[in-house]
């Protein structure tokens, strides 16, 4: 059985009204994409959690041939968005969104991480599950694409992550957890390390994926990388082919 995923409120969704992906980062990212798929024609990306729609923007921008099709929950996000006939939004999240046709392309920009419930294994679960869903919703030779936040343990590759669950999904924590900068205290978040996104990704059914490191980011005083066994964090992007 499938756990609910938790939502986060529309005042904490407000700090992710934001667009990541630079000029620089956008052009990593269509070099790599333009190697592995065939751009020149017609093709459909599904942007989970695309929010104000600034990311689909550059993708309509940049492949006159592509469709955007948003998935996002919050109602004011989308609000943002704006209109371009070659973009589709459909208000609601991943797990509960009704999808009528397959894709030539799945992207989660900085979104898997926000699939959280209420144990780390139900959390690991509903992670899977949107990476099983979007291998099943993929075209043949289609794309999966993912960048996160990846926290790399100094022992243990994981445990990072499942730290930063259990502190930021907990109720009696949250006060802490705010005071430590974490806005989806009571909530939860999920990161994982490199390899622990590869093997869900491969469990997922794709058997090939190229890994593109982006950049290093530290955001964590010394006390509380050490608290957390956290050897480094930084950016990486995932992008995995559905074979043929």
């Amino acid at each position: 059985m499938k756990a609910d995923v938790r939502r986060l409120s529309t005042e904490q969704t407000e700090a992710f009204d934001v667009e990541y992906i630079d000029k620089a980062l956008f052009l990593v990212l269509t070099t790599h994409i333009d190697k592995q798929f065939d751009t020149s024609q017609p093709f459909h990306l599904l942007d989970v959690g695309g929010g104000n729609g600034m990311y689909a923007d550059k993708v309509l921008e940049h492949y006159p041939n592509a469709y955007v099709t948003v998935v996002e929950p919050e109602q004011a996000l989308l609000d943002k968005n704006r209109a371009h006939p070659n973009k589709h939004l459909q208000a609601s999240t991943f797990q509960e969104s009704l999808l009528q046709t397959r894709h030539d392309m799945v992207q989660f920009n900085w979104v898997l991480h926000h699939f959280v419930a209420d144990s780390f294994s139900q959390t690991l679960n509903a992670q899977q599950n949107a990476l099983d869903t979007a291998y099943q919703n993929l075209n043949s030779g289609g794309l999966l694409i993912v960048f996160e936040n990846l926290y790399e343990g100094e022992w243990l590759h994981d445990l990072p992550g499942q730290l930063i669950y259990r502190c930021t999904a907990s109720k009696l924590l949250t006060p802490l957890s705010r005071r430590m900068g974490a806005n989806t205290a009571g909530v939860g978040v999920s990161f994982h390390s490199q390899a622990k996104w590869q093997q869900m990704i491969e469990k997922a059914g794709f058997s090939t994926t190229v890994y593109v490191p982006c950049y290093h980011f530290g955001n964590l005083g010394k006390l509380v990388k050490f608290g957390l066994h956290l050897k480094e964090q930084k950016v990486g992007m995932f992008i995995a082919i559905k074979e043929r």
